[in-house]
């Protein structure tokens, strides 16, 4: 594949997983209680809008310093490498045992904690961005396979493909809140959460045991073991 074709084929991953993520039990009731808080609180459309381009900040920052901190060539070194593909395969594997419910990958409550309260303590654009972060860290258990299936896809394509992905994730991500700022009719629409939001969870397990696939053939590959000739 081409560069821009890399390109354009992450971007599209990163919307598609940007998607999937809003409607997680960790994403989904958080966009009503947060649009609401921006329209009570004043700032209305222009907070919102802030918002969502915080996370996208948030997200594609991430995906820089992924490739500041591997580069291309490790990156490109990393896809073809057999006991590298084995270990995404095995995290794509805990990643699916955490959707289907075994565990949950979080990170620590005193982050999300700290950011709350120093977003309440400050104002203007701080307190937003310090939102997001809060956002990032409590949606994590959801978010956290999602992104790193994206990013295990990334390594070995273009320079840029982490934060191309990552770009396409945020925005994705942060479409539901520019949105329902500019149409808060639309608050009243969006279905309640239920058992339908673990069942979707559920069924992306299912999605992130096919990518694993992919990974654990590369080894098969290179070791001969014919676990999957086709």
């Amino acid at each position: 594949l081409t560069s821009s074709s890399n390109y354009g084929w992450l971007f599209l991953m990163g919307i598609l997983g940007g998607l999937l993520a809003i409607f997680t039990p960790c994403v989904w009731p958080i966009i009503p209680m947060t649009v609401s808080f921006f329209l009570k609180k004043g700032g209305g459309k222009k907070d919102a809008i802030f918002y969502g381009l915080s996370i996208v900040l948030i997200y594609v920052g991430l995906g820089l310093l992924i490739t500041v901190l591997f580069g291309a060539s490790a990156l490109n070194a990393l896809s073809t490498n057999a006991v590298v593909n084995l270990f995404f395969f095995a995290l794509l594997v805990v990643f699916a045992l955490s959707f289907f419910g075994l565990f949950e990958i979080t990170l620590p409550s005193s982050w999300s904690t700290k950011l709350d309260n120093q977003a309440r303590q400050t104002g203007g654009v701080v307190s937003i961005l310090l939102m997001a972060f809060t956002l990032v860290i409590v949606s994590f258990s959801c978010t956290g396979p999602i992104i790193g299936t994206l990013l295990v896809e990334a390594a070995g394509r273009a320079l840029m493909a982490p934060a191309v992905g990552m770009l396409g994730f945020a925005l994705a991500l942060a479409c539901p809140f520019a949105l329902l700022a500019f149409f808060p009719e639309w608050l009243q629409r969006l279905p309640k959460s239920g058992e339908w939001l673990q069942a979707f969870k559920v069924s992306l397990a299912y999605v992130e045991l096919a990518f694993s696939l992919k990974f654990l053939s590369v080894a098969d590959m290179a070791y001969g073991w014919g676990i999957l000739p086709r």
